[in-house]
């Protein structure tokens, strides 16, 4: 399925092209399935699943393989630092001290951490289409050429 361009109209022959060369441009799958070595059990589990999800929409590829894995990876780490963060001896604010020994609130630096992942994660899911205004872009695509397949029938019924 070709992806449409914002706020532009498309024919569906131009869209039926570009999907025709998007899928050229795609390449081979035989790779998709295998989840990197270099991830953590979390990780394997998120890339998985972020397959199954989007395999609908058959548009990745192999070369995709270092977004989706980048994905996972960075899901993994958000969830290892949650889970660091709800232990009960873990405080969101920690205290040091200074060489007079005044103390000196700071947020935890995990939190800090999660944060960085966080934004990695933002940028590398609307590569991929997995934010909400990308999936309503692929729904309102998706609906369109619906609409146009319906009309082409309905045109060759009518004559």
């Amino acid at each position: 399925m070709a992806s449409t361009k914002q706020g532009k109209s498309e024919t569906k022959e131009h869209l039926d092209a570009r999907a025709k060369v998007e899928e050229e441009f795609r390449g081979e799958t035989s790779l998709l399935r295998q989840a990197p070595e270099w991830l953590d059990e979390y990780g394997v589990q998120y890339y998985h699943f972020m397959l199954d999800q989007m395999e609908q929409f058959d548009f990745l590829g192999n070369l995709d393989i270092p977004v989706i894995s980048q994905t996972a990876d960075c899901l993994s780490k958000m969830r290892q630092l949650d889970e660091y963060l709800k232990k009960p001896d873990t405080d969101l604010i920690i205290h040091i001290f200074d060489k007079q020994g005044n103390d000196i609130p700071k947020e935890n630096p995990a939190i800090g951490t999660k944060l960085k992942y966080l934004v990695q994660f933002r940028a590398l899911a609307t590569q991929l289409g997995l934010s909400p205004s990308s999936r309503a872009q692929l729904a309102e695509m998706q609906m369109d050429s619906k609409k146009e397949e319906v009309d082409e029938v309905s045109k060759i019924l009518n004559s």
